[in-house]
């Protein structure tokens, strides 16, 4: 009985150890984008198991509120590549790098243009 009973408690230990590994070791999950340059923005957005990403934010600029979308991929690099879409109208792109951790890269959308870093959650 013993015997039984340490073998189940290891592979529930390995199957957890395994989880965490795997959410350490991937791109998938919950980050924070933050946008500096002409726009100061605090996004949070999440990657999704294909390393695809889809956010919608209401982004004051000037006098005017703009509906922006960022929607873009993380290739197994950790090259980041992403369209930006502001009030339905393709206005720019994303680009840069991920690690499992951290990102950086820059931004622009038609007329103003920064860099942006992320953090994972």
């Amino acid at each position: 009985m013993k015997k039984s009973i340490s073998v189940c408690f290891f592979s529930v230990a390995l199957f957890v150890t395994s989880c965490s590994l795997f959410q350490k070791d991937s791109f998938q999950g919950d980050w924070q984008l933050t946008l500096t340059g002409a726009l100061s923005e605090t996004i949070q957005f999440t990657i999704k198991d294909d390393n695809s990403f889809y956010v919608r934010k209401n982004i004051q600029y000037g006098s005017r509120e703009y509906d922006a979308e960022i929607n873009g991929k993380i290739e197994k690099d950790g090259k980041v590549t992403a369209e930006i879409i502001a009030s339905g109208q393709p206005m720019g792109q994303l680009d840069g790098y991920l690690n499992f951790e951290t990102g950086k890269g820059k931004w622009n959308a038609s007329i103003i243009s920064g860099e942006w870093t992320a953090t994972k959650k």
